[in-house]
């Protein structure tokens, strides 16, 4: 029997004296076990140590911690692009300040993020301002992209802003590649829906934004303070229609957290 102590690896040719080798792992010390192969062309015998289950684990602890940095780094990637203020870039479920009558709809939200993606079906939020609307999409947009979604929120009036000084070369981005952005996207939140200047332009860039997404199953949740009436109105029925066809709506009725009311 031939004793090879701290051989957690061997070279390539192996062991080649006769009788029983035994390894030890040069980590735990744990004995390994020998496996033995006949190689072809006159060759003889090779024995090496089967690798160490301590080695086996260190590998595999090795491999968790490489995907979890990977993934918070995509993370903070998807969160520098998802469009969030900084108001709210802390806002998470956990910070929504919970009442009785908000519950419901915080619960929505979270079995939502959790059970994403439903078949390019969003949620819709409507009420008055100040009810924590934003608050909750982007907790909402802030749990998928945590979970490795590719979900961005946008202000409307903000953006349909950028997208006009897009056409001038003021900003970073060309029109083509934002549409690009918003329409491929996983998810997209659309805050404050409603509140932009209503011009023909305007009507025709959301019917393009939510109808490429509608065409393809994406999901488009939004947040607004006008009554599906009134946001009828406002964006026409081809819009309206497409977001009421995907989309659960729930009404948030409660006094506005700005003022300092409670519920």
């Amino acid at each position: 029997m031939i004793e090879r102590p701290g051989l957690g690896r061997l070279p390539a040719s192996g062991i080649t004296e006769p009788g029983d080798a035994v390894f030890r792992c040069s980590h735990c010390g744990r004995p390994l076990e020998g496996v033995t192969i006949e190689l072809p062309l006159g060759l003889g015998r090779r024995t090496w140590p089967r690798e160490c289950r301590c080695e086996i684990e260190r590998r595999e602890a090795e491999l968790l911690r490489r995907h979890i940095e990977e993934h918070q780094a995509r993370t903070q990637r998807l969160l520098a692009q998802a469009g969030i203020g900084a108001r709210h870039r802390e806002a998470t479920f956990e910070t929504f300040e919970v009442t009785s009558t908000n519950r419901p709809i915080l619960q929505v939200c979270r079995t939502y993020a959790d059970t994403f993606p439903d078949g390019g079906r969003g949620l819709t939020l409507g009420g008055p301002p100040g009810t924590g609307k934003t608050h909750l999409l982007v907790a909402l947009t802030r749990a998928l992209v945590e979970r490795g979604v590719a979900a961005v929120i946008v202000n409307v009036p903000r953006l349909l802003l950028s997208f006009r000084s897009s056409f001038h070369g003021a900003g970073p981005h060309r029109f083509d590649e934002m549409l690009d952005l918003l329409t491929g996207c996983d998810h997209l939140g659309l805050d404050d829906l409603g509140r932009e200047r209503q011009t023909a332009w305007v009507q025709e860039t959301l019917y393009l934004l939510v109808n490429a997404r509608y065409e393809d199953r994406l999901p488009t949740s939004v947040t607004t303070n006008l009554d599906p009436d009134a946001l009828r109105l406002r964006l026409g029925d081809p819009i309206v229609d497409r977001l009421a066809e995907t989309n659960a709506t729930y009404w948030c009725e409660w006094p506005s957290y700005r003022r300092g009311a409670r519920p």
